[in-house]
This record gives structure tokens, C-alpha cells and sequence, in this order.
């Protein structure tokens, strides 16, 4: 029969071995809950697979057509499907994964880039990305947002914008004024740019 202070200790070291295991738990969790997207390199086309891993290719090209579902081919002969990656860079753009944006439109079409996957159309200290969706009669454009590269790619509101634009009186004057844009993605984008650069750029 174990003595009191023999029994104590086992006690103690169960307590300490399962804590233990919680933490281990918990870490696992929040790396799954902020995942960062990759970082682009304008010099390379190149896939980043679930992993982290980086994988980099001469070319990179989406394939699409009748009876053949959307896909990368890497160097004319690698298939890449959608589901194996979360972003990829080929020599037209780059462009993430639905399973890093935050938004519940699943009626994606591949009209661009892989079925699902955002397209980043600015880049800088707020990053802006577009992605192509089917909105029951036609195929419509999903913004979504990104400030700096914190890994968080949070779909596009009126107050998100504002928000994360909030320390640029000059951007934030201009996105609450009553300059009539159309269509309205161009104002966000032109938010972005006089964010970024201090200037406002005028795009077609």
C-alpha cells in the first residue's frame, strides 16, 4: 500500500503529463486557426502546398474546358489540383485559396484562376483580392481585404474597409465621399491605391 505522500506525487505527475497534452492540443488549434497565406515572389511561378511547402515551377497554367475539371499544370506535364494547394503564382497572377478567406459563397467559377480562389488585384499595406462567383444568373466579383500580410483574408463590408483604413485621413475622406463610381468595386480599389501610395490612381 502507497503512503500518503507517495500517492500525492503519482497524482501530481497524472496532472502535469495531461496538462501538458492540453497545451500540446491548444498550440495545434491556433496554427490551424491563423494560417498565413504565402508570400509572393514576383520572380517565380510556384504552388504552396497545405504543408507550408513552397514548390516552384518554370510555368504554371490554368487549365479549364468541356468534361475537364480546373486544373494547374506545372512545366507542361505536373497536374495540380485546387483542393492539394492554398495559393499559387503563375506568370499572370496570385491568388489564394477559399480555404484562407473568410466568406460562405461556394458557387465558384473558374473564369481566371482555380474554381474558389481569390485573385489579388492590389498589393501593398492593404492588399485587395477579387474572386469570380455565380450568383444565380450571372458571374459576379467577391472582394475581399487583407491589411499587410497578417495572414487574415476577411470578405469586403463598408466598416472592414473603413477600419482598417482609419490611421489615412485622406483615404477615409475619400471612401465616405459622395463620388459617384461605377461600378462600386472601382471606389474600393481606388481606396486601396491612395492608401498604399498617398495618391489617387485613376484606372479604366
Amino acid at each position: 500500500m502507497k503512503s500518503a505522500p507517495q500517492a500525492f506525487a503519482v497524482l501530481a505527475c497524472i496532472v502535469i503529463m495531461l496538462n501538458s497534452c492540453s497545451v500540446g492540443k491548444n498550440s495545434i488549434t491556433s496554427q490551424k486557426t491563423a494560417v498565413e497565406p504565402p508570400n509572393e515572389n514576383s520572380a517565380s511561378c510556384f504552388i504552396q502546398l497545405k504543408d507550408g511547402t513552397v514548390k516552384q515551377f518554370k510555368t504554371l497554367k490554368l487549365v479549364t474546358g468541356v468534361l475537364t475539371t480546373p486544373h494547374l499544370l506545372a512545366d507542361g506535364k505536373e497536374i495540380i489540383k485546387g483542393k492539394e494547394i492554398m495559393a499559387y503564382q503563375n506568370n499572370r497572377h496570385y491568388a489564394v485559396s477559399a480555404q484562407i478567406l473568410t466568406s460562405t459563397k461556394n458557387t465558384a467559377v473558374a473564369a481566371e484562376t482555380l474554381p474558389g480562389f481569390a485573385v489579388k488585384v492590389v498589393s501593398g499595406k492593404l492588399n485587395v483580392y477579387c474572386r469570380k462567383y455565380y450568383n444565380g444568373t450571372n458571374t459576379a466579383d467577391e472582394y475581399f481585404l487583407q491589411h499587410g500580410n497578417d495572414g487574415y483574408i476577411v470578405s469586403y463590408t463598408k466598416s472592414v474597409l473603413k477600419n482598417m483604413i482609419k490611421d489615412d485621413n485622406k483615404a477615409l475622406e475619400y471612401f465616405n465621399s459622395k463620388a459617384k463610381i461605377t461600378p462600386k468595386s472601382k471606389k474600393i480599389l481606388a481606396v486601396a491605391e491612395l492608401y498604399n501610395s498617398g495618391q489617387l490612381m485613376t484606372k479604366n
